[in-house]
């Protein structure tokens, strides 16, 4: 399955640029995108004076759902498709996000959580 719905990454306080920076770093780099088979990911500044980090996934299929869950995870990055937010990671990190936004905020445990929760937003 490809996918067109747009995936928006956003930090809920602050990203954790390092960790952005190694689950991408296997990503080939064109211009302000990231390239890995069907992904085509647009990214903010992630060199040296990047202070915040944010992208978007134009293309996308089930192959970069792993991806996306250690990226949102480790980077402490929220994912908006359509109307709904997710956050990924521990329950600690869940409780963080979610007292950050003002909208409600779906939780994923695992890539395979994120994966089915991906695939209703998209069909919306």
């Amino acid at each position: 399955m490809h996918n067109s719905s747009p995936i928006t990454f956003i930090a809920w306080y602050r990203a954790n640029l390092p960790a952005v920076r190694d689950v991408l770093a296997g990503l080939q780099r064109d211009g302000i995108f990231l390239r890995r088979g069907h992904l085509l990911l647009e990214t903010s500044w992630l060199g040296t004076g990047a202070r915040d980090f944010y992208a978007t996934a134009w293309r996308w299929d089930e192959e970069d759902y792993p991806l996306f869950y250690d990226l949102a995870r480790r980077g402490k990055l929220l994912l908006t498709i359509s109307d709904t937010v997710i956050s990924c990671g521990s329950k600690d990190d869940i409780a963080d996000a979610r007292d950050g936004i003002a909208q409600e905020l779906i939780a994923a445990q695992n890539p395979q959580q994120l994966s089915g929760l991906l695939a209703d937003a998209a069909e919306d």
